[in-house]
């Protein structure tokens, strides 16, 4: 969608061995009030840390406080946003600490003491866990949110709703109603940027999907080709058919495995002939399921017929810039028109007109 750019390929060797990561370094002795939250806010910003579920905005700008509007609430998305995707259900039970440490430098750096920890209902065990560590550890409080395990239920605005009851006005952000969301992953690096002067240079990424014959969970360097991390997962299943980085509703298809990760790719999912049931796109009947199904609650349909006639005007009065992508309109249709498609599509061209994007 950006287009192609110009890459650098960095090879391990002895001056520049594979990291490690170190949850172990945040424990009982962990203490935010050593930083200051200019000093949070510059350990952040140097190491490059963004929204790592996806998003991929500037965490730093995120975390600097604002008198004018100051953060009254914060929550932290510790819900998959897709299914497939187990990455951060990982850090929850494995870097437990490391991830309350981010959260904790989060709440030192903006000064604000409501923290709500968002998790799926189907993680009982990632919830206790993570109870048990805010009883345990000092330089924590929280409270642990148990949420409807429902599509899309990590997106920002419905993760405010279901945890706040508070809604986020269209076309605005968060910040706006006083509230920060930061991912789980997103944490457990503030964490290791601030104790460790650890820039972000690995995540977690979940190789998964039917067509992966061992799929896991893997400490990625940044940049790692889709296919060098398939392998690891032991390769691909004779019916293979496609593979998307990212998960099943809101990934895109690469044709090319050396496609390079990037610090918001969580996943590689790779489907099967079974999993790609395609049908004949038919003329919309005017169901309305679409819109019954949208989570930001805009109609699909018809912006979907503005961009396939070219009225990107006309798609942006029906709030087009408010679609968060997350493919349940074209999951619905009856009539099988990939409205999440066009809808991507209308945007980039409206990106184009704005020359915010190459031609």
């Amino acid at each position: 969608m950006l287009g192609r750019a110009e890459a650098v390929i960095i090879e391990s060797g002895p001056d520049n061995p594979p990291k490690h990561p170190n949850p172990n370094a945040f424990d009982f002795d962990f203490d935010p009030s050593h930083y200051s939250p200019e000093q949070i806010f510059e350990a952040v910003r140097k190491a490059g840390i963004v929204g790592m579920g996806g998003a991929g905005f500037p965490t730093s700008v995120k975390i600097k406080a604002n008198p004018q509007s100051p953060i009254t609430d914060i929550i932290i998305n510790a819900c998959e946003c897709e299914p497939f995707i187990t990455c951060d259900y990982r850090l929850m039970l494995d870097w437990t600490c490391q991830v309350l440490a981010g959260v904790s430098l989060i709440s030192r750096a903006l000064n604000c003491k409501n923290i709500y920890i968002g998790i799926e209902d189907n993680k009982p065990d990632a919830i206790a866990t993570v109870k048990k560590s805010i009883d345990m550890l000092p330089f924590i409080d929280a409270e642990v949110v148990a949420l409807k395990t429902r599509y899309p239920q990590g997106g920002e605005r419905q993760l405010i709703k279901a945890v706040l009851d508070k809604e986020v006005p269209t076309g605005g952000i968060p910040p706006m109603i006083g509230v920060l969301v930061s991912n789980v992953a997103t944490c457990a690096a503030i964490a290791e940027a601030v104790e460790l002067n650890s820039p972000l240079t690995h995540r977690v990424v979940t190789v998964s999907g039917r067509g992966i014959k061992k799929p896991g969970n893997f400490y990625a360097p940044v940049g790692m080709a889709a296919g060098d991390l398939i392998e690891l997962a032991g390769g691909m299943t004779d019916d293979a058919v496609k593979v998307i980085l990212g998960g099943p509703m809101m990934g895109f298809s690469i044709a090319d495995l050396s496609t390079p990760t990037t610090k918001t790719s969580g996943a590689i999912t790779v489907l099967t002939s079974k999993d790609m049931v395609k049908r004949k796109e038919t003329p919309c009947i005017r169901c309305g399921r679409c819109v019954a199904a949208c989570p930001v609650n805009i109609n699909p349909t018809k912006i979907a017929h503005a961009v396939k006639n070219n009225m990107l005007d006309v798609a942006k009065q029906y709030y087009m810039s408010a679609c968060i992508e997350c493919g349940c309109c074209s999951y619905s249709c009856p009539a099988d028109i990939d409205l999440t498609g066009y809808i991507k599509t209308g945007k980039i061209l409206v990106a184009r007109a704005k020359k915010l994007l190459p031609a």
